[in-house]
């Protein structure tokens, strides 16, 4: 009996030592902590829901903009196609839990750390047709360390803090959230590629010749045939296949610089001082027409089936208008 007892008290000890031992784990001061700054700015269930974001503060004003299941930056001169990779990056921060500990309560420290409507930056979430609010983000200074932020949502005086992932998003150029790609639905098809014709870039005549536009070289068309390719229009001993594909990738890659509105691109030429076709072997066909210079080594350019008028870096131009020496065997 009196072993029996000991051994009924001392499996009773080792409970409430157990019950003792876990609750100094459950309300341990860091580890109640830790789940306090664990938090969530937007509920990943209301993803779907997301028509619109606008962006401001920082640099200027941006609207985003869902159409159907892309997504454009609607400016004052029209809407832009927009970076979809970026936006849902930028969703996915914003719907995924990290660490954002409570910093204050107090509506008196909204000044001192930038929280208050005319000295934060704003991220505003909306939803549906009416666009009523799925977040209203307010994100104020860096904390002392450089490398936090201090943010609260514009129904709560609660101020958390985090890392500073945000700003990259709220003050970066406008042209980060564009979709440049001049082929954005074709950047993959290089096989389906069935023939390329190239209009050479017209050289202008320096101010000492006086003579008007020098020639330009022949247009030339590379088609496909066989296993290989073919050149017309050009007097080339052999084709390097390789360079050739090559070649029609960097195409279908090429992105522009910047959107140029409409109301200030010069279309008195017809954008005719180079083009490019190329066509597909399901009767598509596209072109790339090239039109006056830009300022900072660029040229406008058009895409035929799009209302843009794209900037294109003058490097950009030079790869994607090769002569047809270019593309002989060595």
């Amino acid at each position: 009996m009196v072993y029996k007892k000991k051994v009924l008290f001392l499996s009773g000890l080792v409970g409430v030592l157990a019950l003792l031992y876990g609750g100094t784990l459950i309300f341990e001061p860091e580890r109640v902590n830790s789940r306090n700054a664990a938090f969530q700015w937007l509920d990943p269930k209301m993803l779907d829901e997301v028509e619109r974001i606008e962006l401001s503060g920082l640099g200027d004003a941006l609207s985003l903009v869902r159409k159907d299941t892309a997504w454009v930056v609607s400016r004052d001169d029209g809407e832009y196609p927009a970076k979809l990779e970026r936006i849902d990056d930028f969703l996915r921060l914003l719907s995924t839990k990290g660490s954002y500990p409570v910093r204050g309560t107090e509506t008196a420290s909204h000044e001192r750390l930038g929280l208050t409507e005319d000295t934060a930056s704003r991220i505003l979430i909306q939803g549906g047709a009416v666009g009523y609010p799925l977040l209203d983000l307010l994100v104020g200074h860096r904390d002392p360390t450089g490398r936090e932020v201090y943010l609260r949502t514009q129904d709560r005086p609660e101020v958390r803090s985090g890392n500073d992932s945000f700003s990259g998003y709220i003050s970066g150029s406008r042209t980060s959230w564009y979709n440049l790609r001049l082929f954005p639905d074709q950047e993959n098809a290089v096989e389906s590629v069935q023939r390329v014709t190239v209009e050479p870039l017209t050289l202008e005549a320096t101010a000492e010749e006086q003579e008007g536009p020098s020639m330009p070289e022949p247009s030339f068309s590379l088609s496909r045939s066989g296993g290989g390719w073919i050149i017309e229009g050009a007097s080339v001993n052999e084709l390097d296949n390789q360079r050739v594909e090559s070649y029609i990738r960097s195409i279908l890659e090429a992105e522009g610089e910047d959107f140029i509105p409409a109301s200030e691109a010069s279309t008195d030429d017809g954008f005719t001082q180079g083009r490019i076709v190329l066509d597909w072997g399901d009767g598509l066909s596209r072109s790339i027409r090239i039109g006056p210079g830009l300022e900072a080594n660029q040229r406008s350019a058009v895409v035929s089936g799009t209302p843009w008028v794209y900037a294109l870096a003058e490097w950009t131009v030079n790869r994607i208008f090769r002569a047809a020496s270019y593309f002989e065997k060595p």
